[in-house]
């Protein structure tokens, strides 16, 4: 089974695809579309010193039939 590292942020779900030092990519150059596209992720957090590139989880309201 593979470890998934799930983290929560302002009461949403994050699945972590990757994460780096903050020195091991220059935000500044280039386009953040690139980075997602290229990492296979939704959304990008700086935080902790790190690059943080995850998947949010979606919720899905539902009613329960009986």
């Amino acid at each position: 089974m593979i470890n998934q590292e799930i983290i929560n942020i302002q009461e949403k779900l994050f699945q972590v695809k990757r994460k780096f030092p903050e020195h091991r990519i220059n935000l500044e150059k280039g386009d953040i579309a690139d980075l997602k596209l290229f990492f296979h992720c939704d959304t990008i957090f700086k935080a902790q010193g790190l690059i943080w590139f995850v998947n949010e989880i979606k919720t899905i309201e539902y009613e329960e039939l009986r």
